[in-house]
C-alpha cells in the first residue's frame, strides 16, 4: 500500500483532534469530579450505573412507604397502650365490686358503674382514632368507622393493609378492630349439666361477623323431645358451625362450661349471638350464654350492670373476662410491636443498600484527580510535541491547521 503525502498529513491531523478531544474530556472530569458524564466515556460502567440508580430509587420508594406505615404502627400501639390501661382500671373497679365490704368505702355500687361508663366512652374513643382522616382500626375500610356509638358490632372489614418491603416482602400495616377489640369467646356462665333434654327445637343464631349460622337443636326432622349428653350437645353445635364454614367452633372447657370460640384467632372476626325469634331467651335459659356480640364493649357494658344490679357473685365472675380481653390486647399489641421491628430491620437494610450503592457509584463515576492531572499533562505534552513535529514535516502552520 502506497502512503502517500495527504495520508501523512490526514493521520496527523486527525491524531491532533483525538488528542485534543481527550484534553477536552480530561479537562471536564477535573472539573466535574464525574468520570462518566455519558455513556459514551464508560458504556459498561455506563450500564451498572443506570442499573445502581434504579434500584436505588425504588428502594426509596419502599423508605417513604415504611416511614408511612411506621407512623400507623406508633399509632395504632399509643392507642392499644391506652386501652389496656382502661381495661387495667376496670378490673381494679371489678374487684372492689365483688367485695362486699369494700363497695360501700368507695362510694358505692353506682360510683363504680358510673366509672365503668367512662371507661367505656374512654375506650370508644380510642377505638375511633384517625391517622390522617381514616380510621385506624377498620380494616381497608379506613372511611367507615369501626364501631356504632354504643361499640358494637364491629362494623369495617378483617382486610390488613401491606406494605412492599423489598425482596417481594410485604408487612402487614395495620391492625382491624376484630381483632383488637373482640372477646374470643362467649362461655356460659355455668357448667353444662350431664344431661340436657330439649322438648321444643331450640334455635339461635352464631355469626363471626361473616358468616351467620342458624343453630337448631336438635337438628331436623327430629320432633319429640331429644335428651344430649353435655359432650353430645356441644358437638352438635360444633358439626352446624363446621359445616356452615364459619370461623367459629363449639367445645366444652374444662370446668364443664360451654364455649363458642374464634376458632382461627389468625383470622378476623367477632361472636355475635343472638337468639331466634322462634326460641326466645334460649341461649341463655337452656345453655346459659348471654346474646349480643362479644367484644370488649360487652365485657364493660356486662360489668356495668353488674355493678347496677349490686351483684357481687356476678361482678366476680366478670374477672374471667377481664382477663382475657387483657390477654387479647397484650397479645394484639405484641403482634403490632413485631411488626414495627419487621419495617424497622427492612428500612435499616434498604438503608445500608443506598449507602452501599453510592460508593459503589462514585467509584463508578469519579475521577482519579492526581492520575487524570497526570494523564492530561501527558496529552498536552504529546499534542505540542505533535504539533512540533508535523510542522516541520508537512511545512505547515497552525493557521494551515486550524483551516
Amino acid at each position: 500500500m502506497r502512503v502517500t503525502q495527504r495520508t501523512l498529513e490526514d493521520h496527523w491531523v486527525s491524531n491532533l483532534q483525538n488528542r485534543l478531544q481527550t484534553m477536552d474530556q480530561l479537562n471536564r472530569q477535573i472539573g466535574s469530579g464525574v468520570r462518566v458524564q455519558k455513556p459514551a466515556d464508560d458504556p459498561s460502567g455506563a450500564s451498572r450505573l443506570v442499573r445502581i440508580e434504579e434500584v436505588v430509587a425504588r428502594n426509596e420508594q419502599y423508605l417513604k412507604n415504611i416511614e408511612e406505615s411506621l407512623a400507623v404502627n406508633r399509632s395504632t400501639d399509643s392507642a392499644l397502650g391506652q386501652v389496656y390501661q382502661h381495661v387495667v382500671r376496670a378490673k381494679s373497679l371489678a374487684v372492689e365490686g365483688s367485695n362486699d365490704a369494700s363497695v360501700p368505702l368507695a362510694g358505692g355500687f353506682s360510683a363504680l358503674a358510673d366509672e365503668v361508663e367512662g371507661i367505656k366512652a374512654g375506650v370508644l374513643q380510642l377505638a375511633l382514632s384517625r391517622y390522617q382522616e381514616k380510621y385506624l382500626f377498620s380494616g381497608t375500610a379506613g372511611e367507615k368507622p369501626p364501631f356504632g356509638i354504643d361499640g358494637g358490632p364491629y362494623q369495617g372489614d378483617s382486610n390488613r393493609l401491606r406494605v412492599n418491603t423489598g425482596n417481594a416482602q410485604t408487612v402487614p400495616v395495620n391492625l382491624p378492630g376484630d381483632f383488637a377489640f373482640r372477646e374470643s369467646k362467649a362461655a356460659s356462665g355455668a357448667p353444662l349439666p350431664d344431661s340436657i333434654t330439649i322438648a321444643t327445637p331450640l334455635r339461635f343464631v352464631a355469626s363471626d361477623g361473616t358468616v351467620d349460622v342458624a343453630v337448631t337443636l336438635p337438628p331436623a326432622p327430629a320432633t319429640a323431645p331429644v335428651t344430649y349428653a353435655a359432650d353430645a350437645l356441644v358437638a352438635a353445635i360444633e358439626q352446624q358451625l363446621s359445616d356452615a364454614g364459619a370461623n367459629l367452633e363449639a367445645r366444652r372447657e374444662p370446668d364443664g362450661t360451654l364455649a363458642i370460640a374464634i376458632a382461627d384467632t389468625l383470622r378476623g372476626g367477632e361472636i355475635t349471638l343472638s337468639d331466634d325469634a322462634s326460641s326466645p331467651g334460649a341461649l341463655g335459659a337452656v345453655l346459659g350464654v348471654r346474646p349480643g356480640t362479644q367484644n370488649i364493649f360487652g365485657v364493660l357494658d356486662d360489668l356495668n350492670a353488674a355493678l347496677e344490679s349490686q351483684d357481687t357473685r356476678q361482678v366476680e365472675k366478670m374477672l374471667g373476662r377481664i382477663d382475657r380481653a387483657l390477654d387479647s390486647l397484650a397479645s394484639e399489641r405484641g403482634l403490632v410491636g413485631a411488626r414495627a421491628r419487621n419495617l424497622e430491620f427492612a428500612r435499616d437494610r434498604l438503608q445500608a443498600y443506598n449507602a452501599t450503592s453510592e460508593t459503589l457509584k462514585a467509584d463508578i463515576e469519579g475521577v482519579d484527580l492526581p492520575k487524570a492531572v497526570m494523564r492530561i499533562s501527558g496529552e498536552e505534552q504529546a499534542y505540542q510535541t505533535a504539533l512540533a513535529a508535523g510542522a516541520r514535516i508537512f511545512n505547515v502552520s497552525i493557521i494551515d491547521f486550524l483551516r
